[in-house]
């Protein structure tokens, strides 16, 4: 049973594995850092663009929106051609590096604020492309630690929102921040850099990291064997992904993760400007902040993984979207203390852990029909797909109540998704062992 559930793991039609598994996985896992130090430093950077083009907040919202639109898409499609074409996969994570330097390099460049949100399109395609093949190998190459290792993926993905958010603050207000922080006789520096140098600053760093992720993984999947019908596998994928959704409960997982991901959306980007121009934080504080939300998530996103392999997915999901619901509201009716900063610091505990469980739920639920990449472009665009719209109704919101108001939403949209994830599969259904 387990050489028959391997092999539906590792496709007939793919020759003989070549790059080894902890080449694999150090790779796949360690790049997720730089990928995530872009994206979570750009909400720091949200803060000065606001104030260079004299945003207001809709349109604010308007810049994450786009974003996760644009990776909505990208995920959607991407995901069910990663899964076809899987001895395609080194090139599709190397475009999408390479697509994450250029894009945000044309961000730099771009004159007007239509422009920017085009060039963050491109940027954000980029950014959807990583996950469906790299998470798709995760899950195929360690079936019975697929928690942990997704989460490990995760995991570093917070690093990296820890150091970008830190490395963008001290750019835009080294100066202040630094002097705020430790006191001006011991931080006698001056500089500040706009925000356009630091959005393309990192282009060229992308762009040899995406050669490397080829040298690296070029012979990850072996050349398909010939003789592979294509046009017979995309209808026989079309018709698992359906089976996958009939009874199984993956309507419950899907919808979790979307309420989930509109909770996030409709936050992560308000924060910032929340610090700044409600509670008056420097750019370091903000950074800081932001920052903050991403260390405890290092360590707890393993565990939770981890845990969710033994015990299943559902109890640790309901239990994070209660915890987070509760933790929102606190940030917000806190203020500027410094028990504000320490639910800031509990928040990071839970943030996107639920991503990773519910990804590993809808893979247990489709296990063994080569369909991993496919779920996980269907989770991820869904969730931008709704974190977009749930962006814009934020920055609505924010513009005629305040920035607190979009704390009062995410805790909303929390519990709603603890309500719905009381309805997911218990325990792992593991298609592959029945």
């Amino acid at each position: 049973m387990a050489q028959a559930a391997a092999g539906r793991e590792h496709p007939a039609e793919y020759g003989p594995r070549r790059t080894k598994d902890p080449i694999m996985a150090t790779t796949v896992i360690g790049a997720h850092t730089l990928e995530h130090m872009y994206g979570r430093g750009f909400l720091v950077l949200i803060t000065a663009i606001y104030v260079s083009l004299g945003l207001n907040p809709i349109q604010a919202g308007l810049i994450d929106g786009v974003r996760q639109l644009a990776g909505g898409a990208t995920s959607m499609s991407g995901g069910f051609f990663v899964d076809i074409f899987q001895h395609r996969r080194a090139q599709v994570l190397t475009l999408s590096l390479a697509l994450i330097g250029v894009g945000y390099l044309l961000v730099s460049l771009a004159p007007t604020f239509g422009l920017i949100l085009a060039a963050l399109a491109i940027a954000s395609a980029g950014t959807a492309m990583w996950h469906p093949p790299a998470l798709g190998l995760l899950a195929q190459r360690f079936p019975e630690r697929r928690g942990l290792f997704i989460s490990m993926h995760r995991s570093t993905g917070n690093l990296g929102d820890w150091i970008g958010p830190l490395i963008v603050g001290v750019l835009l207000g080294g100066a202040a921040g630094g002097a705020e922080w430790w006191g001006s006789e011991w931080w006698p520096w001056e500089w500040s850099v706009d925000w356009r140098w630091i959005v393309g600053g990192g282009a060229p760093i992308m762009l040899v990291l995406a050669g490397v992720i080829f040298l690296l993984l070029r012979n990850v999947d072996g050349p398909p064997l010939p003789g592979v019908d294509y046009k017979q596998k995309i209808k026989q994928q079309l018709r698992d992904m359906a089976s996958s959704f009939r009874g199984t409960g993956m309507w419950s997982i899907f919808t979790v993760s979307a309420v989930r991901g509109m909770g996030d959306r409709s936050l992560l980007w308000v924060i910032p400007l929340y610090l700044s121009s409600d509670l008056g934080f420097s750019s370091f504080m903000v950074s800081f902040h932001v920052a903050l939300f991403a260390v405890p998530g290092i360590v707890t996103g393993p565990l939770f993984g981890a845990l969710s392999d033994r015990i299943g997915r559902k109890p640790i999901t309901m239990f994070i979207m209660a915890a987070t619901g509760v933790i929102t509201l606190a940030i917000v009716m806190l203020g500027d203390s410094w028990g504000m900063t320490a639910m800031v610091f509990l928040f990071g505990m839970f943030i996107f852990t639920v991503n990773s469980l519910t990804q590993a739920a809808a893979i247990d639920v489709a296990e063994g029909k080569g369909l991993e990449g496919t779920f996980i472009g269907l989770m991820w665009g869904s969730n931008a797909f709704f974190g977009a719209m749930a962006s814009i109704a934020a920055g609505v919101l924010a513009d005629y109540a305040g920035w607190s108001s979009a704390f009062y939403l995410a805790a909303g949209l929390y519990f709603l998704g603890f309500a719905i994830s009381a309805l997911m599969p218990g325990g792992r259904m593991r298609a592959a062992a029945g």
